[in-house]
């Protein structure tokens, strides 16, 4: 018999995309599942929709929760899997039909597998193209967790536990640091210590939809800013400690998250902000890197120069450009 795989979905106030995602979950070519609903306190029709699921299909349980964030339904679903693997979806994103088929491909193929992953692509609410796969080769692909950090750290790994399938008994070790954002890097950097390495299933089977309204996706929020300079320092000190041969590229990551951090926090939130003057000081002390960094491109070191010496004004002058483009900016 197929293995038994848990797709765990945290749910909050979704009633608009969460039929999809359901749907694309339910209608897997690969049938052994069982399919966690968590609702996480939602205040619209969630809940009802889920209950729904579960009279119609016994594959689906449903769990309901006072609201704690989608960490803490994750980890709900983590601690009631049965499955002998584990999967993630957010409910307003959705899977292909074989995402689950494929990822299974990999642990039947691979007998030292302990994570497989697939690629993803970003899609506008209207449907329309906005970021296209990392890869799509179409191959499987073994990397040592040194290579897959790497990646991570310039920027062309997938650190989201959504494409990625994790054998349950190696899941079940770790829980997502509940009211946090950020949190699938920072669980991702602790759990690569202790596999050796990655399976990817170079081919698209999963969609995020860059949704205006959740957590992390086109608005400001300081925790989220606050936690990826926090989660930029301990991977550079991780990198220290046991990948040295890394360190430009920690450095870089450093950077280009902090240039993140400075174009997207409000002039208005900048001040008296102890993380605002912690970013803006350390741009300072490392212009020698901003200026040497071989892994910076061209663009992103001109802004960090700029940022390093007048950072007030630049992004004043960043927010008028983003006017005159048309694009609302928070003061």
């Amino acid at each position: 018999m197929d293995s038994l795989v848990s797709v765990i979905v945290p749910v909050y106030n979704s009633t608009a995309y969460l039929k999809r995602c359901v749907d694309a979950i339910v209608s897997q070519t690969y049938k052994n599942l069982e399919i966690l609903l968590v609702d996480d306190g939602s205040t619209d029709d969630s809940l009802s929709i889920c209950r729904d699921y579960e009279k119609k299909d016994s594959r689906v349980r449903v769990f309901h929760k006072e609201n704690g964030g989608s960490s803490s339904a994750r980890n709900i679903g983590i601690s009631e899997a049965k499955g002998e693997y584990i999967c993630f979806c957010d409910s307003d994103d959705y899977y292909e039909e074989n995402i689950v088929e494929k990822l299974m491909e990999v642990f039947t193929t691979y007998e030292d597998a302990k994570v497989s992953q697939i690629m993803a692509v970003y899609l506008n609410e209207d449907g329309t193209l906005n970021h296209a796969p990392l890869k799509d080769s179409g191959k499987i692909v073994k990397e040592s967790n040194e290579e897959f950090l790497r990646e991570l750290l310039l920027h062309v790994g997938d650190s989201s536990f959504c494409t990625k399938m994790i054998k349950a008994d190696f899941m079940k070790k770790f829980r997502f640091n509940e009211g946090r954002l950020n949190e699938d890097f920072e669980l991702l950097i602790k759990m690569l210590q202790e596999f050796e390495s990655i399976y990817t299933y170079e081919i698209t089977g999963y969609n995020i939809i860059l949704r205006f309204g959740s957590n992390t996706r086109n608005v400001y929020k300081n925790l989220f800013y606050d936690c990826m300079i926090e989660n930029s320092d301990m991977v550079y000190d991780l990198v220290e400690e046991k990948y040295p041969s890394l360190k430009e590229e920690a450095r870089k990551f450093q950077l280009y998250q902090r240039l993140d951090y400075t174009l997207h926090t409000p002039l208005s939130k900048m001040k008296n902000n102890a993380m605002a003057d912690k970013v803006l000081g350390e741009l300072k002390l490392w212009r020698k890197d901003i200026k040497n960094n071989k892994y910076l491109d061209e663009h992103d070191r001109k802004n960090l120069k700029i940022l390093s010496r007048v950072p007030h004004l630049s992004k004043w002058v960043h927010n008028r450009i983003m006017f005159l483009k048309g694009i609302r900016v928070e003061e």
